[in-house]
Protein backbone atom coordinates (compact mmCIF):
# COMPACT_ATOMS: atom_id res chain seq x y z
CA UNK A 1 0.00 0.00 0.00
CA UNK A 2 1.53 3.62 -1.30
CA UNK A 3 1.84 6.10 1.33
CA UNK A 4 -1.27 7.38 0.26
CA UNK A 5 -3.66 4.91 -0.44
CA UNK A 6 -6.39 4.40 -3.00
CA UNK A 7 -9.80 4.23 -0.44
CA UNK A 8 -11.90 1.57 -0.91
CA UNK A 9 -14.11 -0.64 1.34
CA UNK A 10 -11.95 -3.40 1.62
CA UNK A 11 -8.63 -1.28 1.30
CA UNK A 12 -9.84 0.08 4.65
CA UNK A 13 -11.31 -3.46 6.18
CA UNK A 14 -7.84 -4.52 5.60
CA UNK A 15 -6.36 -1.25 7.10
CA UNK A 16 -8.41 -1.84 10.16
CA UNK A 17 -6.90 -5.47 11.16
CA UNK A 18 -3.75 -4.25 10.34
CA UNK A 19 -3.41 -1.75 12.46
CA UNK A 20 -5.24 -3.50 14.88
CA UNK A 21 -2.67 -6.36 14.86
CA UNK A 22 -0.47 -3.32 15.59
CA UNK A 23 -2.01 -2.65 18.77
CA UNK A 24 -2.30 -6.30 19.69
CA UNK A 25 1.18 -6.52 19.10
CA UNK A 26 2.16 -3.69 21.33
CA UNK A 27 0.09 -4.83 24.51
CA UNK A 28 1.70 -8.06 24.01
CA UNK A 29 4.93 -6.25 24.58
CA UNK A 30 3.92 -4.38 27.68
CA UNK A 31 2.28 -7.46 29.04
CA UNK A 32 5.79 -9.29 28.72
CA UNK A 33 7.49 -6.87 29.93
CA UNK A 34 5.57 -6.79 32.87
CA UNK A 35 6.05 -10.51 33.42
CA UNK A 36 9.49 -10.25 33.83
CA UNK A 37 10.12 -7.40 35.78
CA UNK A 38 10.61 -9.39 38.80
CA UNK A 39 13.21 -11.21 36.75
CA UNK A 40 15.25 -8.41 35.78
CA UNK A 41 15.19 -7.07 39.51
CA UNK A 42 16.47 -10.72 40.68
CA UNK A 43 18.85 -10.79 37.89
CA UNK A 44 20.10 -7.01 38.74
CA UNK A 45 20.41 -7.30 42.37
CA UNK A 46 18.73 -4.40 42.50
CA UNK A 47 15.99 -3.09 45.28
CA UNK A 48 12.85 -1.74 44.97
CA UNK A 49 13.76 1.90 44.67
CA UNK A 50 16.64 1.11 42.31
CA UNK A 51 13.32 -0.82 40.16
CA UNK A 52 11.33 2.41 40.33
CA UNK A 53 14.12 4.56 38.86
CA UNK A 54 14.19 1.92 36.00
CA UNK A 55 10.26 2.21 35.60
CA UNK A 56 10.60 6.01 35.73
CA UNK A 57 13.12 5.72 32.99
CA UNK A 58 10.33 3.92 30.39
CA UNK A 59 8.39 6.28 31.38
CA UNK A 60 10.36 9.15 30.53
CA UNK A 61 11.50 7.89 27.49
CA UNK A 62 7.88 7.80 26.73
CA UNK A 63 6.87 10.95 27.82
CA UNK A 64 9.81 12.60 25.80
CA UNK A 65 8.79 10.52 22.33
CA UNK A 66 5.07 11.50 22.31
CA UNK A 67 5.25 15.23 21.43
CA UNK A 68 8.04 15.05 19.24
CA UNK A 69 5.80 11.69 17.14
CA UNK A 70 3.09 13.97 17.06
CA UNK A 71 4.60 16.30 14.73
CA UNK A 72 6.69 14.15 13.05
CA UNK A 73 3.42 11.56 11.57
CA UNK A 74 2.04 15.13 10.57
CA UNK A 75 5.33 15.99 8.85
CA UNK A 76 5.92 12.41 6.96
CA UNK A 77 2.55 10.80 7.62
CA UNK A 78 1.04 8.28 10.48
CA UNK A 79 1.96 4.84 8.01
CA UNK A 80 5.70 5.50 7.89
CA UNK A 81 5.75 6.06 11.86
CA UNK A 82 3.83 3.52 12.17
CA UNK A 83 6.54 1.06 11.05
CA UNK A 84 9.79 2.98 12.44
CA UNK A 85 8.50 2.61 15.20
CA UNK A 86 6.74 -0.74 15.65
CA UNK A 87 10.12 -2.36 14.17
CA UNK A 88 11.68 -0.43 17.09
CA UNK A 89 9.51 -1.60 19.68
CA UNK A 90 10.24 -4.92 18.37
CA UNK A 91 13.96 -4.77 18.64
CA UNK A 92 13.78 -3.01 22.33
CA UNK A 93 11.78 -5.54 23.70
CA UNK A 94 14.03 -8.08 24.22
CA UNK A 95 16.77 -5.50 24.78
CA UNK A 96 15.78 -4.48 28.24
CA UNK A 97 14.38 -7.67 29.52
CA UNK A 98 18.38 -9.24 28.48
CA UNK A 99 20.67 -6.30 29.50
CA UNK A 100 23.49 -7.87 31.14
CA UNK A 101 24.31 -4.78 33.18
CA UNK A 102 22.65 -2.09 35.31
CA UNK A 103 24.11 1.21 33.01
CA UNK A 104 22.71 -0.84 30.03
CA UNK A 105 19.32 -1.63 31.62
CA UNK A 106 18.65 2.01 31.84
CA UNK A 107 19.74 3.02 28.36
CA UNK A 108 17.52 0.17 27.61
CA UNK A 109 14.74 1.06 29.76
CA UNK A 110 14.93 4.63 27.83
CA UNK A 111 15.08 3.23 24.58
CA UNK A 112 12.10 1.02 25.21
CA UNK A 113 9.92 3.80 26.80
CA UNK A 114 10.83 5.90 23.21
CA UNK A 115 9.83 3.31 20.94
CA UNK A 116 6.57 2.77 22.93
CA UNK A 117 5.70 6.02 23.51
CA UNK A 118 6.31 6.88 19.52
CA UNK A 119 4.35 3.70 18.63
CA UNK A 120 1.47 4.96 20.85
CA UNK A 121 0.67 7.88 19.39
CA UNK A 122 1.91 6.63 15.75
CA UNK A 123 -1.03 3.93 15.86
CA UNK A 124 -3.60 6.00 17.62
CA UNK A 125 -3.19 8.55 15.11
CA UNK A 126 -3.23 5.80 11.66
CA UNK A 127 -6.08 4.25 13.99
CA UNK A 128 -8.39 7.61 14.01
CA UNK A 129 -7.52 7.92 10.27
CA UNK A 130 -8.99 4.74 9.67
CA UNK A 131 -12.00 5.47 12.25
CA UNK A 132 -12.69 8.54 9.83
CA UNK A 133 -12.49 6.67 6.41
CA UNK A 134 -14.95 4.26 7.93
CA UNK A 135 -16.92 6.87 8.96
CA UNK A 136 -18.36 4.27 12.42
CA UNK A 137 -16.92 4.29 15.52
CA UNK A 138 -13.93 1.57 15.95
CA UNK A 139 -11.41 3.17 18.00
CA UNK A 140 -12.95 1.47 21.23
CA UNK A 141 -11.89 -1.92 18.97
CA UNK A 142 -8.85 -0.81 18.55
CA UNK A 143 -8.02 -0.43 21.98
CA UNK A 144 -9.50 -3.76 23.01
CA UNK A 145 -7.12 -5.50 20.57
CA UNK A 146 -4.09 -3.68 23.25
CA UNK A 147 -5.20 -4.86 26.25
CA UNK A 148 -6.03 -8.60 24.77
CA UNK A 149 -2.32 -8.49 23.64
CA UNK A 150 -1.88 -7.30 27.14
CA UNK A 151 -3.51 -10.35 28.44
CA UNK A 152 -1.23 -12.26 25.83
CA UNK A 153 1.90 -10.86 26.71
CA UNK A 154 1.31 -11.20 30.74
CA UNK A 155 0.86 -15.35 30.07
CA UNK A 156 3.55 -15.81 27.39
CA UNK A 157 6.08 -14.33 29.97
CA UNK A 158 4.98 -16.35 32.92
CA UNK A 159 5.28 -19.59 30.40
CA UNK A 160 8.83 -18.43 29.03
CA UNK A 161 9.96 -17.35 33.17
CA UNK A 162 8.76 -20.56 34.02
CA UNK A 163 10.70 -22.39 31.27
CA UNK A 164 13.71 -20.67 32.96
CA UNK A 165 13.88 -18.09 29.43
CA UNK A 166 13.11 -14.98 31.27
CA UNK A 167 16.49 -13.91 31.01
CA UNK A 168 15.97 -12.24 27.78
CA UNK A 169 16.22 -15.47 25.28
CA UNK A 170 12.02 -15.86 25.15
CA UNK A 171 11.85 -12.28 25.06
CA UNK A 172 14.38 -11.92 21.78
CA UNK A 173 12.32 -15.54 20.37
CA UNK A 174 8.28 -12.58 21.22
CA UNK A 175 10.62 -9.89 19.76
CA UNK A 176 11.57 -11.61 16.21
CA UNK A 177 8.10 -13.10 16.13
CA UNK A 178 6.93 -9.38 16.27
CA UNK A 179 9.16 -8.31 13.72
CA UNK A 180 7.79 -11.12 11.51
CA UNK A 181 3.63 -10.35 12.23
CA UNK A 182 4.54 -6.60 11.62
CA UNK A 183 6.28 -7.02 8.27
CA UNK A 184 3.16 -9.04 7.03
CA UNK A 185 0.86 -6.65 8.22
CA UNK A 186 2.81 -3.58 6.89
CA UNK A 187 1.68 -3.69 3.31
CA UNK A 188 -1.92 -3.21 4.59
CA UNK A 189 -1.51 -0.63 6.95
CA UNK A 190 -3.20 2.72 5.30
CA UNK A 191 -0.86 5.89 4.67
CA UNK A 192 -3.19 9.30 4.27
CA UNK A 193 -1.63 12.44 3.13
CA UNK A 194 1.04 14.05 5.64
CA UNK A 195 -0.94 17.10 6.97
CA UNK A 196 2.05 19.45 6.72
CA UNK A 197 0.24 22.69 7.17
CA UNK A 198 -2.03 21.45 10.27
CA UNK A 199 0.33 21.38 13.50
CA UNK A 200 2.73 19.64 12.12
CA UNK A 201 5.28 20.48 15.10
CA UNK A 202 4.25 20.51 18.56
CA UNK A 203 3.05 23.00 21.41
CA UNK A 204 1.93 22.86 24.43
CA UNK A 205 -1.73 21.83 24.74
CA UNK A 206 -4.45 24.54 24.93
CA UNK A 207 -8.09 24.87 23.93
CA UNK A 208 -9.67 21.33 23.38
CA UNK A 209 -5.87 19.57 23.63
CA UNK A 210 -6.26 21.02 26.99
CA UNK A 211 -9.49 20.18 28.10
CA UNK A 212 -9.47 16.46 26.77
CA UNK A 213 -5.32 15.84 28.07
CA UNK A 214 -7.00 16.84 31.70
CA UNK A 215 -9.95 13.80 31.33
CA UNK A 216 -6.87 11.64 29.92
CA UNK A 217 -5.01 11.96 33.01
CA UNK A 218 -7.87 11.23 35.25
CA UNK A 219 -8.60 8.37 33.43
CA UNK A 220 -4.90 7.34 33.36
CA UNK A 221 -4.40 8.24 36.74
CA UNK A 222 -7.07 5.84 38.16
CA UNK A 223 -5.51 3.32 36.16
CA UNK A 224 -2.33 2.98 37.47
CA UNK A 225 -3.65 3.36 40.81
CA UNK A 226 -5.15 0.08 40.66
CA UNK A 227 -1.87 -1.36 39.11
CA UNK A 228 -0.04 0.10 42.04
CA UNK A 229 -2.46 -0.02 45.19
CA UNK A 230 -5.74 -2.21 44.35
CA UNK A 231 -3.55 -5.49 45.64
CA UNK A 232 -2.81 -3.36 48.97
CA UNK A 233 -6.24 -2.32 49.11
CA UNK A 234 -7.58 -5.71 49.46
CA UNK A 235 -5.25 -7.04 51.71
CA UNK A 236 -5.55 -4.35 54.28
CA UNK A 237 -9.65 -3.80 53.67
CA UNK A 238 -10.87 -7.61 53.19
CA UNK A 239 -8.00 -9.70 55.27
CA UNK A 240 -7.04 -11.35 51.58
CA UNK A 241 -4.38 -13.29 50.60
CA UNK A 242 -1.81 -12.41 47.99
CA UNK A 243 -3.43 -14.77 45.56
CA UNK A 244 -6.57 -13.63 46.37
CA UNK A 245 -5.84 -9.66 45.85
CA UNK A 246 -4.76 -10.40 42.98
CA UNK A 247 -7.84 -10.94 41.70
CA UNK A 248 -8.80 -7.27 42.04
CA UNK A 249 -6.94 -6.09 39.28
CA UNK A 250 -7.41 -9.04 37.12
CA UNK A 251 -11.36 -8.30 37.38
CA UNK A 252 -10.53 -5.07 35.94
CA UNK A 253 -8.34 -5.79 33.24
CA UNK A 254 -10.84 -8.42 32.00
CA UNK A 255 -13.78 -6.60 31.79
CA UNK A 256 -11.90 -3.78 30.38
CA UNK A 257 -10.74 -5.63 27.52
CA UNK A 258 -14.35 -7.18 27.06
CA UNK A 259 -16.01 -3.70 27.43
CA UNK A 260 -13.95 -2.50 24.73
CA UNK A 261 -14.64 -4.80 22.25
CA UNK A 262 -18.24 -4.01 23.03
CA UNK A 263 -18.00 -0.33 23.04
CA UNK A 264 -18.00 0.60 18.79
CA UNK A 265 -21.27 -1.40 19.00
CA UNK A 266 -22.32 0.56 22.32
CA UNK A 267 -21.14 3.85 21.08
CA UNK A 268 -23.30 3.35 17.57
CA UNK A 269 -26.64 2.43 19.88
CA UNK A 270 -26.42 5.04 22.47
CA UNK A 271 -23.95 7.91 21.26
CA UNK A 272 -20.57 8.98 23.12
CA UNK A 273 -21.41 11.38 25.07
CA UNK A 274 -23.69 9.14 27.22
CA UNK A 275 -21.15 6.29 27.08
CA UNK A 276 -18.87 8.99 28.41
CA UNK A 277 -20.96 10.10 31.09
CA UNK A 278 -22.06 6.47 32.00
CA UNK A 279 -18.09 5.60 31.91
CA UNK A 280 -17.37 7.95 34.33
CA UNK A 281 -20.07 7.39 37.03
CA UNK A 282 -18.74 3.85 36.75
CA UNK A 283 -15.53 4.46 37.57
CA UNK A 284 -16.72 6.41 40.34
CA UNK A 285 -19.11 4.37 41.86
CA UNK A 286 -16.84 0.77 41.08
CA UNK A 287 -14.15 2.68 42.97
CA UNK A 288 -16.29 3.82 46.18
CA UNK A 289 -17.37 0.28 46.18
CA UNK A 290 -13.95 -1.26 46.10
CA UNK A 291 -12.70 0.92 48.68
CA UNK A 292 -16.05 0.53 51.11
CA UNK A 293 -16.36 -2.75 50.74
CA UNK A 294 -14.90 -5.37 53.27
CA UNK A 295 -15.14 -8.75 51.15
CA UNK A 296 -12.81 -8.98 49.00
CA UNK A 297 -15.39 -10.73 46.37
CA UNK A 298 -17.04 -7.07 46.66
CA UNK A 299 -13.78 -5.39 45.89
CA UNK A 300 -13.19 -7.36 42.40
CA UNK A 301 -16.56 -6.33 41.76
CA UNK A 302 -15.99 -2.71 42.00
CA UNK A 303 -12.43 -2.93 40.43
CA UNK A 304 -14.26 -4.94 37.44
CA UNK A 305 -16.96 -1.78 37.16
CA UNK A 306 -13.85 0.14 36.88
CA UNK A 307 -12.94 -1.60 33.79
CA UNK A 308 -16.06 -1.35 32.22
CA UNK A 309 -16.27 2.16 33.19
CA UNK A 310 -12.93 3.40 32.10
CA UNK A 311 -12.08 1.25 29.20
CA UNK A 312 -14.20 3.62 26.32
CA UNK A 313 -13.21 7.05 28.08
CA UNK A 314 -9.60 6.71 26.64
CA UNK A 315 -10.81 5.87 23.15
CA UNK A 316 -12.89 8.56 23.04
CA UNK A 317 -10.66 10.74 24.29
CA UNK A 318 -7.88 9.63 21.69
CA UNK A 319 -10.39 9.94 18.77
CA UNK A 320 -11.69 13.31 19.75
CA UNK A 321 -8.09 14.54 20.21
CA UNK A 322 -7.69 13.43 16.12
CA UNK A 323 -10.43 15.42 15.01
CA UNK A 324 -9.08 18.72 16.92
CA UNK A 325 -9.49 21.46 14.01
CA UNK A 326 -6.29 23.07 13.38
CA UNK A 327 -4.24 19.84 14.46
CA UNK A 328 -2.79 16.90 13.05
CA UNK A 329 -4.21 13.37 14.05
CA UNK A 330 -1.12 12.72 15.54
CA UNK A 331 -0.41 16.35 16.94
CA UNK A 332 -3.78 16.23 18.91
CA UNK A 333 -3.23 12.40 20.15
CA UNK A 334 0.30 13.79 20.93
CA UNK A 335 -0.61 16.11 23.42
CA UNK A 336 -3.63 14.49 24.98
CA UNK A 337 -1.38 11.22 25.71
CA UNK A 338 1.16 12.95 26.82
CA UNK A 339 -0.95 14.85 29.93
CA UNK A 340 -2.46 11.06 30.43
CA UNK A 341 1.01 9.60 31.06
CA UNK A 342 1.47 12.09 33.05
CA UNK A 343 -1.42 10.76 34.93
CA UNK A 344 -0.31 7.32 35.19
CA UNK A 345 3.55 8.00 36.13
CA UNK A 346 2.50 10.66 38.82
CA UNK A 347 -0.49 9.13 40.29
CA UNK A 348 1.16 6.31 41.89
CA UNK A 349 3.23 8.24 44.22
CA UNK A 350 0.92 10.68 44.91
CA UNK A 351 -1.57 8.27 46.00
CA UNK A 352 1.65 6.68 48.32
CA UNK A 353 2.21 9.94 49.74
CA UNK A 354 -1.50 10.88 50.68
CA UNK A 355 -1.39 7.43 52.05
CA UNK A 356 1.17 7.68 53.98
CA UNK A 357 -0.21 10.54 55.64
CA UNK A 358 -3.77 8.68 56.04
CA UNK A 359 -4.88 5.17 54.54
CA UNK A 360 -4.94 4.37 50.80
CA UNK A 361 -8.69 4.13 51.80
CA UNK A 362 -8.74 7.63 51.69
CA UNK A 363 -6.24 7.98 48.68
CA UNK A 364 -8.48 5.91 46.66
CA UNK A 365 -11.79 7.57 47.83
CA UNK A 366 -10.94 10.56 46.74
CA UNK A 367 -9.14 9.20 43.71
CA UNK A 368 -12.82 8.14 42.81
CA UNK A 369 -14.10 11.42 41.93
CA UNK A 370 -12.00 11.67 39.04
CA UNK A 371 -14.82 9.65 37.36
CA UNK A 372 -17.27 12.27 38.46
CA UNK A 373 -15.32 14.77 36.34
CA UNK A 374 -14.96 13.31 33.72
CA UNK A 375 -18.82 12.30 33.91
CA UNK A 376 -19.62 16.13 34.20
CA UNK A 377 -17.20 16.84 31.67
CA UNK A 378 -17.96 14.55 29.01
CA UNK A 379 -19.10 17.06 26.12
CA UNK A 380 -15.67 18.02 25.51
CA UNK A 381 -15.75 14.75 23.13
CA UNK A 382 -18.28 15.90 20.28
CA UNK A 383 -17.46 16.05 17.36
Amino acid sequence: MNHTSTVTPRSIDAARWAISTVFLLNGAGIGLWAAHVPTVQARMGIDTGMLSMVLLTVAGGALLAMPLMGGLTGRWGTRRMVLLSGFAFAAMTPLIMGAPSLPLLFIAAFLFGVSNGALDVAMNANASEVETARGLPTMSSFHGFFSLGGLFGAGIGGLLVGQGLGHGQGALMVGVVTAVVLALSAPRVMGFAATHGAGSHFSLPRGAALGLGLLALLCFAVEGALVDWSALLMQERTGATPASAALGFSAFSIAMAACRFAGDRLIVRFGALRIMVVGGLAMFAGLALAVASTHFVLSAVGFALVGLGAANVVPLLFGAAARIPGMSAGNGVAAVATLGYGGLLLAPPVLGWVAMHSSIMVALGVLSLSGLVIALSARVIRR
